[in-house]
């Protein structure tokens, strides 16, 4: 076990991939002033979608684009906040562990899948075996 790794005095498991990927912090009034930022592009994008139809026909066929750039516009400024960085670097940690998996190969995972299918549809099998059986001794008595 790395040296960085291991449980906090919280029972957390930290590993040693978020050491190296730590997050710079910026100031409060910054932090705050980008979210606010952020929030403003979403509702002038919000209004601005609203209000398509007051602004022309022609405009409203460019809505969804739009409203994909601006979303993508705060997401990049809200990405520069302090959560916004603590994320990312989250991100880049688990992408990193994420390597360190060793994945099925194919054809484990081919082998795995058919057994799974062939398991469905004999449980499938047997439940409609119930409800025909269900179905015969309800009309029996039913007459």
């Amino acid at each position: 076990m790395k040296k960085n790794q291991g449980f906090n005095n919280n029972k957390v498991w930290i590993s040693g991939a978020t050491k190296t990927t730590e997050a710079k912090k910026i100031s409060k009034s910054s932090n705050m002033l980008l979210w606010l930022a952020a929030t403003a592009i979403i509702v002038l994008g919000v209004a601005i979608t609203m209000y398509s139809d007051v602004l022309g026909a022609s405009y409203s066929t460019y809505n969804t684009s739009l409203a994909v750039i601006i979303v993508l516009l705060a997401v990049v400024v809200a990405r520069f906040t302090n959560q916004g960085r603590r994320f990312w670097a989250f991100f880049q940690a688990s992408r990193f562990e994420l390597a360190k998996v060793v994945w099925p190969t194919r054809k484990e995972t081919m082998t795995i899948s058919a057994m799974v299918i062939v398991v469905v549809m004999i449980f499938a099998l047997i439940i409609s075996l119930f409800g025909v059986i269900f179905e015969n001794f309800i009309q029996y008595f039913l007459g």
